[in-house]
């Protein structure tokens, strides 16, 4: 019925759980470590099967990035199985109206079929009432219950421009409470012969929550003075998410830096990138694209202006990268952006300064199409490009794209594994310090004194290939749970980055980068390990750092 043509072949599937070239190790890190954990569990399976649970896996990974719709086509095979979890429970009006589709007859599929319209006054009310009841889980609810159901009684164009119409149906339903009575009655003329509204309206009272009634009994002064409080201040602590403290040192500190520091921090970017040999997660054309949507978009509400940030960057990744992109994947990336910037308009060179010279009326049109984001994911990023955007666009693109790796880096610091956090910031690790010199203990410090005082031959020899046994790597895991070491293991591979790339590039540059990082996370660890589990983890570096020399000296200086 969605007669839907960006499935992967079985063979490329296959490849991508084996790891094979081209395969896992190519993958971005969310569903490098999917194919990872599935590579055993779909290897007796048929090539549908495995099929099928890699897409419905993939639609998991990406599922704020795609439309309801595009989700739940990919994932209703495991709908029923595996239902999706959602964040909070559907309207009971909505309930209602998926398990009505259950029962509709064929007839009733046919009139869902027919082709509608809605004038632009009622389109732009539907659009604002559904951003402010965020109706994205109401829309993935119904188009599962819809495509479940509707094959049976229709296929083809006809099937999916009925599932189309239902999905539409739920996000009336879940905004209805923003609408007039006569707003409502409009757009849901699309769906009245097949489910009459009354049908749905008329239930309990009790299943529907009564405003009037909230507003008339209110919490005491008191309770609501504390309530509002609170608010305010957990506001003010998520402006950049969980690492705010952070990032907003690094936001201050950034426009302050000398122009002898910032040829430092570039110098050391090129040194990073020459051990890790890692392509630039977002070119220049990304981030002064984003910037621009950042700024030229300050007049939409919170959520329409995370989803059109997100559509910004997903449409500018696209043209970066459309030399490796087919025809199809370029326009499944572009798509949504077409609707203000067409394809045929679009290049490299001028986009950042087309989506600057968006007008209000385009930013509307693009977020009427858009798909909802991830709030919570979006928002410390747009509050940071509010921040800095000013400041960067006077910088050069090398400039624009090292602070904008390292921002976003810190923004997503306690998502990142420490050397994965280090590659992004290490450019910056002297110019704005982030590590607090209290969480690192007395041992830890001689170690990245040591670390940063690596010759060659030492680099070397943290480079060698090693293995550890299965006792005590299992020892190391048990002492390292609860993340106590992840201050350590930050630092280690921080100073690490700043040192070894100028004693060893390429691959055995990393790997003894890799090395000296496991290398933090042992000595962290040292007070839950017996002395054989410590001396035998510290193989691999003992050569380069002995364990004795990192003893505290008699004499305290």
């Amino acid at each position: 019925m969605t007669r839907d043509g960006s499935g992967q072949p079985a063979e490329i599937v296959r490849a991508l759980l084996g790891g094979a070239p081209n395969g896992a190790a190519t993958l971005p890190e969310p569903m490098a470590n999917v194919a990872t954990d599935m590579t055993a569990m779909l290897a007796k399976r048929s090539d549908a099967e495995a099929v099928a649970a890699w897409q419905a896996a993939s639609a998991l990974v990406r599922r704020r990035q795609l439309s309801a719709l595009t989700f739940a086509a990919h994932y209703a095979p495991f709908a029923s199985v595996i239902p999706p979890l959602q964040a909070e429970g559907l309207p009971p009006i909505v309930e209602r109206f998926a398990n009505a589709l259950k029962w509709m007859s064929a007839p009733q599929w046919e009139s869902l079929s027919r082709r509608w319209s809605l004038d632009r006054e009622s389109s732009g009310s539907l659009l604002q009432a559904a951003l402010k009841s965020r109706a994205r889980e109401s829309e993935e609810a119904v188009a599962i219950a819809a495509i479940a159901v509707a094959p049976r009684h229709i296929s083809g164009d006809a099937g999916w421009a009925a599932v189309k119409t239902a999905v539409h149906g739920g996000r009336v339903l879940s905004s209805m409470g923003e609408l007039t009575p006569e707003q409502l009655q409009t757009v849901w003329a699309p769906l009245e012969e097949a489910v009459a509204l009354r049908s749905l309206t008329d239930a309990p009272v009790s299943d529907r929550p009564s405003r009037p009634r909230a507003k008339n009994a209110p919490a005491p002064a008191e309770e609501v003075k504390v309530e509002k409080k609170r608010t305010a201040r957990s506001r003010a602590d998520a402006a950049y998410g969980p690492n705010t403290a952070e990032v907003a040192a690094f936001v201050k500190a950034i426009p302050e830096l000398s122009a002898i520091q910032w040829l430092r921090v570039l110098d050391r970017r090129q040194l990073v990138a020459n051990v890790t040999r890692e392509g630039e997660d977002e070119s220049a054309v990304v981030v002064r694209s984003i910037l621009a949507a950042a700024r030229a978009s300050t007049g939409l509400q919170l959520e329409a202006r995370c989803s059109v940030f997100s559509a910004v960057e997903r449409a500018a990744f696209a043209l970066a990268a459309r030399g490796r992109l087919s025809d199809d994947q370029f326009h499944e990336h572009y798509v949504v952006m077409a609707e203000v910037i067409p394809v045929g308009e679009a290049d490299v060179a001028s986009f950042a300064a087309r989506v600057a010279a968006l007008n209000p009326e385009e930013w509307m049109r693009l977020a009427a199409v858009v798909a909802p984001a991830d709030i919570a994911a979006v928002e410390p990023l747009v509050n940071a490009a509010d921040a800095l955007a000013a400041h960067l666009e006077q910088r050069t693109d090398d400039e624009v794209v090292v602070a904008w790796h390292a921002l976003t880096a810190l923004i997503r610091r306690h998502r990142l594994s420490p050397i994965k956090f280090a590659v992004s910031y290490a450019p910056f690790a002297s110019a704005v310090v982030v590590t607090k010199a209290r969480s690192i203990a007395p041992v830890v410090q001689r170690y990245l004194t040591a670390v940063g005082r690596l010759s060659a031959h030492q680099c070397a020899v943290l480079a060698e290939p090693w293995l550890l046994a299965d006792d005590v790597s299992n020892a190391l895991a048990r002492a390292t749970a609860g993340a106590a070491t992840r201050a350590a293991e930050e630092a280690a591979a921080l100073a690490a980055l700043v040192t070894v790339p100028m004693r060893v590039s390429g691959n055995a540059g990393w790997a003894a980068c890799k090395t000296a990082t496991f290398g933090g996370r042992v000595i962290a660890a040292r007070s839950k390990l017996s002395d054989e589990q410590l001396l035998a983890l510290w193989k691999p570096l003992e050569r380069a750092i002995p364990i004795a020399s990192l003893a505290a000296s008699t004499r305290s200086h």
